[in-house]
């Protein structure tokens, strides 16, 4: 059995990976801001617009969903806003990469 990595804190930027969350690589008990925003970007090499009019391509949306709604269970998060973001490496070519982020608040103390 291999030894696990000691978690990362929370932290210190209020920006946080939705996957690094979900599998635990975070250690959220020891994030103390107010606010949050996590994100879920697709992975790897260029997303083309094709692709991206797949209503959740690469399953971000599904991973952002189900990562805010765990922090809303297990530390009071409040969902504020979703947003997202495509980018567009050289701006002659088509694609890029796509990103979806949400906003949170602290609703309670824990």
């Amino acid at each position: 059995m291999q030894p696990q990595p000691p978690l990362l804190p929370a932290g210190p930027g209020t920006l946080l990976d939705a996957a690094a969350i979900l599998n635990g690589t975070i250690d959220m008990r020891t994030y103390q801001r107010k606010y949050l925003v996590v994100y879920a970007a697709t992975s790897g090499g260029f997303t083309t617009p094709a692709e991206l009019a797949h209503p959740d391509h690469q399953g971000i949306l599904a991973l952002l969903t189900t990562c805010v709604e765990w922090l809303d269970e297990h530390f009071g998060w409040e969902l504020v806003n979703v947003f997202t973001r495509e980018v567009n490496v050289f701006t002659r070519q088509i694609g890029g990469w796509h990103c979806c982020y949400a906003m949170l608040r602290r609703s309670r103390s824990d």
